[in-house]
């Protein structure tokens, strides 16, 4: 049983996007619990969390596509190994941006859809399946065994808004001694990209703040191992199977 929790206030856009799951579901057991009234992701997940009944339960934008084949038994697989498992994430932390770090400590791909029409598939590291040994997720694909769930909690009270909820929820589960992976072959389309305005800045030196003393903070520019721009979902998705970059 699925249990998938999206915080929405967009009518359209939830349809859309609950419509996308029903049809890469299929037949397995499945609930949406639609969150449209959140004060914050992190109160929106937690409030999600205390309604589901199920026993993989997915954190998800509302903005998304999942794009490849058998999207179900790919998360139950991963999550016979893992505790939490996201689609881009870092094997370090040294601020509240993950990407910071770079490669080689980076991992996972998702694809952007530009203004253009055309998409752009972002690669932060070698696309081996799934990746071990994560410390932080981000949050737009989540999935996490209810077992975490009964111990781990999104932080309400430090991230009222909507950014670094991901971060800190992953990197607490990191340091609760959780197995956190990377599935690259959970193939995601965002419709959106992240907004590092002057919101992020406050909430980022609130998580500074909140995890003093478990890394020392340095800072440089986000990087990702290679970007490609294509013109269709087809093309994307060939180059985000693992077995395209080992031919």
């Amino acid at each position: 049983m699925f249990s998938l929790i999206i915080c929405s206030n967009d009518p359209a856009k939830l349809a859309a996007v609950e419509n996308m799951y029903r049809a890469t579901f299929g037949d397995h057991s499945w609930e949406l619990i639609g969150i449209p009234d959140a004060k914050s992701l992190a109160e929106g997940y937690n409030r999600g969390v205390a309604r589901s009944t199920g026993d993989i339960l997915i954190f998800s934008h509302d903005d998304v596509e999942i794009l490849g084949p058998d999207f179900p038994a790919r998360l139950t697989s991963h999550l016979s190994h893992f505790d939490l498992l996201g689609i881009a994430g870092a094997r370090q932390l040294i601020n509240a941006a993950w990407a910071s770090i770079g490669p080689p400590e980076i991992f996972g791909q998702v694809v952007h859809l530009l203004r253009d029409g055309r998409f752009s598939v972002d690669i932060f590291g070698t696309p081996t399946p799934a990746v071990s040994k994560i410390q932080a997720l981000d949050g737009v694909f989540m999935a996490a065994r209810r077992s975490l769930l009964e111990r781990i909690r999104f932080d309400a009270e430090t991230f009222d808004h909507f950014h670094l909820y991901d971060i800190d929820f992953s990197y607490q589960a990191y340091h609760a001694g959780f197995k956190i992976g990377v599935a690259n072959d959970i193939n995601l389309l965002h419709h959106s990209q992240g907004n590092f305005d002057e919101n992020w800045q406050r909430y980022a030196e609130r998580f500074d703040q909140k995890w003093r003393g478990h890394y020392t903070p340095r800072y440089g520019p986000s990087a990702r191992c290679c970007r490609v721009t294509v013109n269709s979902r087809a093309q994307a998705l060939k180059i985000m199977t693992p077995s395209y970059w080992s031919d």
